[in-house]
């Protein structure tokens, strides 16, 4: 059994998988396993991912029965993993080579029960675009609800908190949604402050639709944690203004 679960969700994820997969493989902490969980993919998805497992023992490949969303997949990685941790991880996104092993160390020393860190971002060739977020050495619920500092490839969890808490589909921006419960439930989340992902941004993608993704952050502030309508309002317009920040200045 490995100390760390390493989940990546997969749909059409050729083009990008087998450098997300290595750079895990390139760790300097290296008792982990990985999990890849393919989406119901139309691609090359399955041979590839099967061709990395054939070359590394700790690569498991698992498939849904059918196209399940991104939430699911992970849950259905998340319930397979072995792994005292569960380091999440999507498929076009790449650690860099010391994230493992920095991030275990401040989960540790800071009795942490799930550790982010900071991170920058590059195009679909790999290429440095913009410049990197820096994440604050802690977060709350309150201070979450207006700015989202876990990007969801940065995270490091307690296994057993991810087992009792799964992600829920029923929200576009589930891994927000995961982190608010978490912390409300009390979890202590730490950052690490150093670049230890790349965040790759492409076009066209779900991330990449800022205006449809803040339709459904203001959904999460209204349906999912009820807030009234002047601290949605208020929390609107601070996560509006974090993401100008972020993604455009």
């Amino acid at each position: 059994m490995a100390e760390v679960s390493v989940v990546i969700p997969a749909y059409n994820a050729e083009r990008y998988l087998e450098e997300t997969v290595r750079s895990v493989l390139a760790q300097t902490y290296q008792d982990f396993e990985i999990i890849i969980v393919d989406d119901g993919s139309k691609d090359g998805t399955v041979a590839l991912a099967n061709r990395l497992a054939r070359e590394d023992s700790r690569i498991t490949v698992l498939r849904n029965p059918r196209n399940q969303g991104v939430a699911e997949t992970r849950n259905h990685g998340i319930r397979q993993a072995t792994g005292t941790y569960i380091a999440l991880l999507d498929s076009d996104d790449v650690w860099a080579p010391a994230k493992l092993e920095k991030q275990l160390d401040c989960l540790t020393r800071r009795n942490a029960d799930g550790v982010y860190c900071s991170y920058d971002f590059m195009d679909e060739l790999g290429r440095p675009m913009g410049k990197p977020f820096l994440v604050p050495p802690e977060t709350s619920f309150r201070e979450m609800l207006a700015e989202n500092v876990i990007g969801c490839s940065t995270m490091l969890v307690r296994a057993d908190v991810l087992k009792a808490h799964p992600f829920n589909g029923a929200y576009y921006h589930e891994d927000y949604v995961l982190w608010l419960e978490l912390l409300r439930a009390g979890c202590a989340f730490r950052g690490a402050a150093d670049v230890l992902m790349h965040y790759r941004r492409l076009a066209g993608s779900r991330s990449d639709d800022k205006v449809h993704a803040a339709k459904k952050r203001w959904i999460i502030y209204r349906d999912y944690l009820k807030l009234p309508l002047p601290k949605s309002l208020w929390h609107f317009a601070g996560y509006a203004f974090h993401a100008v920040r972020k993604y455009y200045l």
